[in-house]
């Protein structure tokens, strides 16, 4: 049996998000759906749709102010606007910041379908895993396993903390940014050192990694594999 194309759908309006859900789920899709913009960061970590399809303006937060970091972690994920507005410059906004296409208001569920399915068949499904080393994070379960094998669930500010210095592998990461992200702006010194000393322990299997302190700034994860020439 094929799987169903997921689609993280948000729109502000409840009852219209309801009918708009029943419509996609007829045409053959699962939805995912919400109506708030500030979750849709971690629906797609956790959800990992194969499309959005999002409102402009959903109460007072704009599409806008998430599409650039979107588009930047999840650059094959299709992004689709909806909105009432008609004016050129949102449109290009749109554009700018990383959608893939812009339709307007009320939703036309035949124009919606085909774009769902334009779109989805141009991209790659987010994945699941992914390697840092010898090691592999499971984004949805935060499991570490080395060499898929040995599997450990991580703690959430352990996960956090390896994802964020996983994306800059090989560039210093600050503690200011790892106390907001993961801390809420608090600066946890204490916890951010035991967590450190923790994610050293767990990669301490992979001789070519290693979370180096970087002084005055924060820290980095380094990956070095000409030691697997000496």
């Amino acid at each position: 049996m094929e799987e169903k194309l997921k689609v993280l759908f948000i729109e502000d309006d409840l009852n219209l998000g309801q009918i708009i859900v029943l419509a996609l789920q007829s045409k053959g899709y699962e939805v995912c759906y919400a109506n708030t913009l500030s979750c849709i960061l971690d629906l797609i970590e956790k959800e990992f749709p194969n499309i959005l399809l999002l409102d402009f303006e959903v109460g007072n937060q704009n599409a806008l102010d998430y599409l650039p970091f979107i588009r930047s972690k999840y650059p094959s994920l299709p992004i689709l606007i909806a909105s009432s507005h008609n004016g050129g410059d949102e449109i290009t906004r749109c554009y700018e910041a990383g959608a893939n296409h812009y339709t307007k208001k009320p939703y036309d569920i035949q124009e919606i379908d085909f774009l769902i399915q334009r779109f989805c068949k141009k991209a790659s499904p987010i994945s699941n895993i992914i390697s840092i080393g010898d090691y592999q994070l499971e984004l949805s379960t935060h499991k570490l396993s080395y060499k898929q094998v040995l599997p450990k669930t991580l703690s959430p500010k352990d996960f956090k903390l390896l994802y964020l210095l996983s994306e800059q592998l090989n560039q210093p990461v600050s503690r200011e940014k790892l106390f907001h992200e993961i801390w809420d702006g608090q600066e946890a010194h204490d916890s951010l050192n035991n967590s450190i000393s923790h994610l050293r322990k767990l990669l301490e299997r992979d001789i070519t990694l290693s979370i180096k302190t970087v002084k005055g700034i924060g820290y980095i994860l380094s990956k070095n594999d000409r030691l697997l020439l000496s």
